[in-house]
């Protein structure tokens, strides 16, 4: 994937991008939540997490991208108050206590992913993605 590939990716993944009638739009990380069809798409995760590894350079420049954080951070942000006991998702009780879990648990690797790859520090950036993955082999 090119750095320009896994640019598009998380604006569809964010529900960012303008290229709203894109399946990729429609089915992605935050565009399956809304409307929530019943199940939790793990491809989008990893998805966004492989696009974070393209990028991870991006994110080292002192000027990093508006757009790449802003991406990240709606997809982050909106997908932990959806879930939220308050949130459209939570408060009408549209997913199961372990769809909650599981996508917090999403949240908090993309969202650590983030935090190091601010703070240059690429070594740990993808260590909680890497566990994941194990474990889920």
């Amino acid at each position: 994937m090119s750095i320009d590939e896994a640019k598009e990716l998380l604006g569809y993944h964010s529900g960012r991008s303008g290229n709203v009638d894109d399946p990729k739009w429609i089915n992605g990380f935050l565009g399956s939540l809304r409307p929530f069809k019943g199940e939790l798409i793990e491809h989008n995760f990893i998805e966004v997490m492989e696009c974070m590894k393209v990028l991870q350079d991006e994110f080292r420049k002192d000027k990093v991208g508006r757009s790449i954080v802003a991406d990240v951070v709606a997809i982050t942000h909106l997908a932990r108050v959806w879930a939220s006991p308050d949130g459209m998702l939570g408060s009408n009780k549209i997913l199961t206590e372990e769809q909650t879990t599981q996508l917090n648990l999403w949240v908090d690797i993309i969202q650590e992913t983030l935090m190091w790859l601010l703070d240059d520090a690429p070594e740990e950036a993808f260590w909680s993605y890497e566990m994941y993955l194990e474990e889920e082999l």
